[in-house]
Parts: C-alpha cells; structure tokens; sequence
C-alpha cells in the first residue's frame, strides 16, 4: 500500500477513533430534541452529499447524534477500544460483519424484515437466532450510465453482449470524438465492480467458487479470461478518458463528470448511488440512460449488488437502540431518496414513488423475484483489498505501454499467487 495510504489510515484512526470521538463532525445537543440523554456516535463511510442526505435521514435524532466520516477505512470504527468505538457503525461490507461479531450487539429482533431472508441471510447469518447486522441502504451494482443524447444523436444501441460493447466503443470513437469509457482507478473498488461484473456475469462458476472460499479458485482459466477481457477494454485505443493515465488518478465523482458534465467520455460503469453525483450537478434526468453490464447467454439475471449494513456495538445503549429503529423504519431514508437519489431501500416497504425514473427502473430490477443477486467480491472475499490494488497495476501497465494481454496475464498470475498463498 503506498505511504500516503498508509499515513491517511494512520491519522484517521488516531483523530476519529480517540478519546475525542464523540466531537468528530455532527451534532450536540445531548438529549435536547428527543430526550435520548447522551450522544449517539455514528460511524459512516460516506462523505460530502451522502453525509448530508444521511444526517436527513436521520431525522428528529439528528441533534442527538455525532457522526464521523471515515471514508474507506471504516473498519478502523470496529477495531477501536470499547470506550472509543462508536455506538452504531454504517459498514459497506458483509465480511466485516462476520470478522468482528464478538463486538457487535444483537439488533432488536423487530428491525429484521422476513423479506431480507433470501438476499441477506446466506451473508448475515442469525448467531443464536439473532441478527448483528441490518440492511440499510442497496446499490445496483451492474449499471453502466451513458450520455443519452450522445447515443441518439451518433444512432448508437445499448450493447447486449460484450461483443457488442467492444464494437460500440469503436463506432464511439469513429464517430463522436469523445471517449466511449470514463474510469475512477485511484478508487480502487470501482475497478473491482467492473472486473466482478465481467466474472459474474460470464463465468459464474468461478464466481460463486470464490465466494465459497473453494482452493485454487483465482488461479483457474476463467479468472484469466475475466482479466483480459477487462484489459482488452480499458487497454483499446482511445477507450479511456484522458487515457489509463489520467484514469489512475481519477476519483468515481470525476469518472461520472466526465461523461454528463465535462462530455469527454460517453459511458461510466458505476453503482447506483452514481445518481447523487448527477443531481449534486443538476444534471436533468432526461439526459441520462442506463443499461445494465452485458452477460453470456443465459446470466443476464445475475448482477452484482453492493450494501450499506448498520450495526450496534456492544454493549449498545438504550439511545442506541432508539436511532437503530429509527433508521429501519420504511420512511427514514425517504429523504435521501427524495432529495439526493443514489438511494435504493434495502426495506421493501418503502415507497418507491419518490424514486427519480432511473432508479426505479433499477431498483424494480435488483426487485424481480428470478434475477440471483450476489455481492462483490471485494465486499466479501479474504482478497478483496488486493484484487482492487491488482486492477490498478493491470490500468498502470496499460499507461506504461504495456500490451493488453501481458498486462492481464500479469495480473491474474499476482491474484493465483496471493491465493495458493492465503491457503
């Protein structure tokens, strides 16, 4: 991991995770709007507009609440010492759960809807017949966003198969002047949701083995396929914005700029909560389309799907237990969804009319009862964190001028290593 990586993580869990938590960015008042009589600590991985809309949600409680923004190090709330872990945790990862169950509190039984069943239970097993973890927030993971007009205006079609995406990417280039991809590489999980899709939804065997934790998964034939597929695209000329350079420095908000606000790329692949980008931006909602990542034969129906969970930690307090319910009720998020988009309801009972039309559209989607629905694999696999850091290697060898191939080959051979290493 490079050292300013290190040193960020370093002078988050210092500053946040420390005798002065509870001053971390939020709210005082203790008590004053609800009557909760202390302040409830709330650890987020959002920041900017998603912050904002959560602290919305939030509601009559948010006079009572401190929260503190942790970005991508939001494990470091779990691994602070008792007296300076936050009382409720917003985790975008399943496997967090499981790693740090001995210092969670049970959820109150009422907030676990029956419907989270299916989707949930297989990631967030009951300990005891009781949940650690409850759905909060969904993202359709399997999304590539376009620039409607540039299609219509150019007589350009949604791809259906990964063929079809290649030869759209050249008709783009020969035709609009503009880059058919944008790409955030300095966010590493936004490359790994564009390799997961690529495995997902071609090699689903090899997919669901890695979820399974099965030996010599990564060091299999479709694990390398998925790789060059993906290095074939990115490395195409002209494919990328700015080229692989300027991708590996470019965050996810300025890969969605780029194609509805700058107008130098025609698509972006991204989760939903792409959405609250747009809007921050005004960008009209006529303007932009969607379509979800192309499939093999026969996989259209599974899709990748990311999540935010909340946990209490133990032992959880009364006013804990109060903001929890509060923020599993069907109406808590509807502000966010309302005001912010990038919203999906993990709670199925809540109403979706104030969904912007794309969102419904992909909400009703990750909804329908055949499609199979599984979590990235850096949300829930051992080597999460190191396939992103490969897929930023596999982007820096393409700015390097290295081929396509030799680049994917180089990169599956360092993920087949990590595994037989890990056993």
């Amino acid at each position: 991991m490079p050292s300013r990586a290190v040193h960020r993580r370093t002078v988050l869990r210092a500053a946040a995770l420390g005798p002065a938590f509870g001053l971390a960015g939020g709210c005082a008042g203790l008590g004053r709007a609800t009557g909760l009589g202390e302040s409830v600590r709330i650890a987020v991985s959002w920041s900017s507009t998603e912050l904002a809309a959560f602290q919305r949600v939030l509601g009559r409680y948010v006079d009572d609440c401190a929260l503190v923004p942790l970005g991508d190090d939001i494990d470091a709330a779990l691994g602070a010492n008792p007296t300076g872990r936050p009382d409720i945790v917003a985790l975008p990862q399943p496997k967090l759960v499981r790693a740090n169950r001995d210092r969670l509190a049970p959820l109150p039984d009422e907030v676990w809807h029956h419907d989270f069943d299916a989707l949930w239970s297989p990631q967030l097993p009951a300990y005891g017949g009781r949940h650690h973890a409850v759905p909060f927030k969904l993202a359709h993971s399997s999304v590539v966003w376009y620039r409607r007009r540039l299609f219509v205006e150019h007589g350009l079609d949604t791809p259906r198969s990964w063929t079809d995406w290649l030869d759209l990417n050249e008709r783009i280039v020969e035709r609009t002047g503009v880059a058919p991809l944008a790409l955030g590489g300095a966010d590493g999980w936004l490359l790994a949701r564009f390799f997961e899709n690529v495995l997902l939804r071609h090699f689903d065997d090899t997919y669901d083995a890695l979820v399974a934790g099965e030996r010599g998964g990564w060091a299999g034939r479709d694990v390398r396929d998925a790789f060059g597929m993906v290095a074939e695209m990115w490395g195409a000329s002209g494919a990328l914005a700015g080229g692989p350079e300027r991708a590996l420095v470019a965050q996810y908000p300025e890969a969605v700029l780029e194609v509805f606000r700058h107008h130098t790329a025609a698509m972006v692949a991204a989760p939903a909560f792409a959405e609250s980008v747009t809007r921050s931006f005004g960008v009209p909602d006529d303007e932009i389309g969607t379509f979800t990542f192309p499939s093999a034969a026969g996989l259209d129906g599974r899709l990748v799907v990311t999540g935010d969970l909340l946990v209490l930690t133990a032992p959880a307090s009364p006013a804990a237990r109060r903001v929890l319910r509060h923020l599993c009720t069907p109406d808590a998020p509807v502000p966010w969804i309302r005001d912010t988009g990038g919203f999906i309801a993990a709670d199925p009972e809540t109403d979706t009319r104030e969904y912007s039309q794309n969102l419904l559209e992909l909400a009703l989607e990750l909804a329908r009862p055949s499609n199979d629905l599984q979590f990235g694999l850096s949300d829930t696999v051992a080597l999460g964190a190191l396939l992103q850091e490969v897929l930023q290697n596999l982007l820096r060898a393409l700015a390097a001028g290295t081929e396509p191939g030799e680049a994917a080959r180089e990169a599956a051979t360092a993920m087949a290593d990590a595994g037989r290493a890990a056993r």
